[in-house]
């Protein structure tokens, strides 16, 4: 017997008998539900990766950010990420240049128009 790829080929669809391919293609559909459906939480609790769960942690975490605590030397070179407040400072002037760049090719572009048609008429 020649093997069997787990996936519905071209060949085996055109081929195959009506219920064989419905067959196939109905395994897909669940092996695709199955992926991403979660497992069960009992009534009452709350899914720890649900969106409700997600906002409650971020607006915690919000709460309880200082920024003396964080700017602080001792905790800022010791233990705070970095990263971020780094790449802010590395990318501000290039920011800066885009959205003014961004502000005046709209305020030209207006301008640009009313010309036009105040030329016109």
């Amino acid at each position: 017997r020649a093997h069997v790829p787990p996936w519905p080929s071209v060949a085996l669809l055109t081929t195959a008998p009506l219920s064989h391919r419905l067959a196939g293609r109905m395994a897909l559909r669940m092996a695709a539900l199955r992926r991403f459906c979660s497992k069960p939480v009992p009534l009452g609790l709350e899914s720890p990766n649900s969106v409700k769960a997600s906002l409650k942690q971020f607006t915690e975490t919000a709460k309880g950010f200082s920024f003396s605590a964080y700017f602080e030397e001792k905790y800022f070179w010791g233990k705070a990420n970095v990263g971020p407040f780094f790449l802010l400072l590395l990318f501000t002037p290039t920011i800066y240049r885009s959205v003014k760049d961004i502000y005046w090719t709209r305020q030209l572009r207006k301008l640009n128009t009313e010309e036009i048609i105040s030329d016109r008429y």
